[in-house]
């Protein structure tokens, strides 16, 4: 990219020996580990019952959750001799109720739980961020996909804006980092009223089916 200080690795995060070269190559080209960034990931829109092969799914599994769990195995050594972050790229969705979304929900609740057990394995050697960010626009978050999910009257925040927040927090040292900040109004109702929005979140998604359905006839 024409700077020394920025190296392209092309790199499947699914595949172990992958995770271990990028993490050999930065290590053999800066001499250090600062910083491991988990953001890899893939969306996966679809009720349960309607995947058209349930063995589709295990790719969600394998760059969401393991490429993050291969790439932090390797990275850690590193990391100790520097006191360095991990920054971890979740998503709301491990946090909050997902139909339609329910495989990459539990993938991204499954980094959670990981990482708020590794923050004690790591003690005060390595610190860990860990980020549940909204709509964040990407090709994640298109049109398409947005309307699959029944979340198109959500905002979706700059790219620009929720980077900003993460270097911010991460340099702060933050455990946490909800983004933007209303997400966590959302969390609190989830934890205050479960049944109420498991009720509302029904409707909305049947009620949609049901509309389409009527528009389809």
């Amino acid at each position: 990219m024409g700077s020394p200080d920025v190296m392209m690795i092309r790199a499947d995060v699914s595949k172990v020996e992958d995770c271990k070269r990028f993490v050999d190559e930065a290590m053999k080209h800066f001499g250090q580990l600062d910083h491991l960034v988990n953001n890899a990931g893939i969306p996966c829109v679809c009720l349960l019952e309607e995947a058209p092969n349930i063995s589709d799914l295990n790719s969600v599994v394998d760059i969401n959750f393991w490429g993050s769990v291969y790439g932090t195995y390797f990275a850690v050594p590193h990391l100790r001799k520097t006191q360095g972050k991990i920054i971890v790229i979740s998503s709301a969705a491990g946090r909050f109720l997902c139909p339609r979304a329910s495989i990459y929900g539990a993938s991204k609740a499954a980094l959670i739980s990981l990482y708020d057990s590794l923050r004690i394995e790591f003690g005060s050697d390595i610190g860990i961020t860990i980020v549940t960010p909204g709509l964040v626009k990407s090709e994640m978050t298109t049109g398409e996909l947005r309307s699959k999910a029944k979340v198109e009257s959500l905002p979706v925040e700059s790219t620009e804006d929720c980077a900003k927040a993460v270097v911010d927090s991460a340099c702060r040292g933050d455990r946490y980092l909800v983004e933007p900040s209303w997400v966590g109004i959302v969390f609190l109702f989830k934890l205050l009223c479960p049944e109420v929005l498991e009720w509302c979140l029904h409707g909305l998604l049947f009620s949609s089916a049901a509309r389409n359905l009527k528009k389809a006839a």
